[in-house]
């Protein structure tokens, strides 16, 4: 069997986050798609713990199979695909014992499939150019079908505040899963309070008291090589991923960090997909941050109206949306960098590759690959990619080729959102923007 999770048409409601990721590739819970696909389906029996990625041309160099397309079409091999929006997979190992040529709709949308090769090969190039709707219409003349109902609870993401409205859920979801590989606390740690009988702790991971682990509103998940630091206090659910670090922080529930990230200060209800820092004071609430980010200290967002309404989002090539969300954060791309003190308002998006300083109340809106606070240039691309490479070579991680190449494609594929530089700035007066662009351009040359 090979599993294959797909992107469709709706990458686009994520683009901001997705320029140097595929959608499976978005952390939800405790796992992204990808991996829980492939965990699922290993739990399930099926002798497969390896999902493929199936994603945007520009993306496959890193994250696809090394093979190409060959890879999908093993000889003899069923296929099975998997939406790479999915979130609960209690479907998934169903989907896996149905004769082949099945297919399953959510609402009408490509959900996933069990195909022969021959109607595998039928759709793959529909679902290599993100047309699900085309390839479920082909499968639907052949296959037979069954349409799972109402997508409640939500079997896709819809839009990027799901990543956050669905964390605590997802990673109680997920806990069939961590149970295979994290033990029960169950002997007493010195000077570490526990509270509720669902903490799980991987072999290897540090607990140094005195701290409090709150697990009486969900379960918490500490994976190996963790280390939580004296005086912090972290309440479920929530996951901490292998190697990250919690610095004396106050971790609330609905919280997923990815690995080897450095997190100090409050956080609430956010989701770190890994390899980022917020290692200082300052709040961060239900927020979603993607790798290689950085928040320098005192930096803080709000997640709340103060007219207690909900709150509105610009998303990439779609417009201004009503979230119908009353509490959310921000959104930061892979790669994006906040300097100190910066305030953030709620539903705030900065882009892949951004650098964002000087200013006290940030723009909503930050295209990718820019630079700047009271006024934005954009970033140029070496310039990214030696700060990436730094940065990426302190947690003993080396820039590869196929990754460079993927930060360049981003970085050209995502021009013409740098054309709304001059709209998501603070507006100025001409004499004082010019002194802005001079301080901004010596800040740069110092950092």
């Amino acid at each position: 069997m090979t599993l294959v999770v797909f992107e469709d048409e709706l990458w686009r409601h994520f683009a901001t986050l997705t320029q140097a990721r595929p959608v499976f590739e978005l952390r939800a819970g405790a796992f992204t798609a990808r991996e829980r696909v492939g965990a699922t389906a290993a739990m399930a029996g099926a002798g497969s713990d390896e999902a493929l990625g199936l994603g945007r041309a520009y993306l496959m160099g890193h994250y696809g199979p090394q093979d190409g397309m060959a890879a999908f079409l093993r000889v003899g091999a069923p296929i099975v695909l998997v939406n790479g929006r999915a979130l609960d997979l209690a479907w998934l190992p169903a989907l896996l014992a149905e004769p082949l040529d099945t297919v399953y709709l959510a609402g009408g949308a490509l959900l996933g499939a069990r195909l022969s090769p021959s109607l595998a090969s039928a759709v793959f190039f529909y679902l290599r150019d993100q047309q699900a709707a085309d390839a479920r219409d082909e499968l639907l003349r052949f296959a037979r079908a069954r349409d799972l109902g109402p997508d409640e609870p939500p079997l896709l993401l819809r839009y990027p505040w799901d990543l956050i409205s669905q964390a605590g859920e997802q990673i109680v979801r997920d806990m069939p899963l961590l149970e295979q590989r994290l033990p029960l606390l169950m002997d007493a740690v010195p000077n570490v309070v526990v509270r509720g009988e669902r903490v799980y702790v991987g072999p290897g991971a540090r607990l140094d008291g005195p701290l409090v682990l709150d697990s009486r509103d969900g379960p918490i998940f500490i994976e190996s090589g963790a280390h939580i630091e004296p005086f912090s206090f972290i309440q479920g659910p929530c996951y901490i991923g292998a190697g990250s670090i919690i610095a004396s922080a106050r971790i609330r529930g609905e919280t997923a960090i990815g690995p080897v990230c450095r997190i100090g200060g409050e956080v609430e209800a956010s989701t770190i997909q890994g390899f980022s820092n917020k290692h200082h004071d300052g709040f961060l609430g239900h927020s979603w941050l993607g790798e290689w980010v950085n928040i320098g200290a005192m930096t803080t967002n709000s997640d709340l109206k103060n007219n207690y309404g909900s709150v509105r989002v610009a998303l990439e090539g779609v417009g201004q949306i009503d979230s119908g969300v009353l509490k959310l954060g921000v959104f930061l791309a892979d790669h994006a960098k906040l300097g100190i003190g910066l305030h953030l308002n709620g539903g705030t998006m900065i882009g892949t590759g951004s650098n964002v300083f000087g200013v006290h109340s940030v723009p909503k809106n930050v295209p990718h690959f820019t630079w700047g606070g009271e006024i934005f240039r954009e970033y140029r691309i070496d310039s990214m990619i030696g700060v990436a490479r730094t940065v990426m070579g302190r947690r003993k991680r080396q820039l590869s080729p196929t990754y460079e190449a993927l930060l360049r494609a981003a970085f050209a594929v995502s021009g013409g959102s740098r054309g709304t530089v001059a709209q998501s700035s603070v507006a100025l007066a001409p004499s004082v923007a010019l002194e802005a662009l001079a301080r901004a351009e010596a800040a740069a040359v110092q950092a």
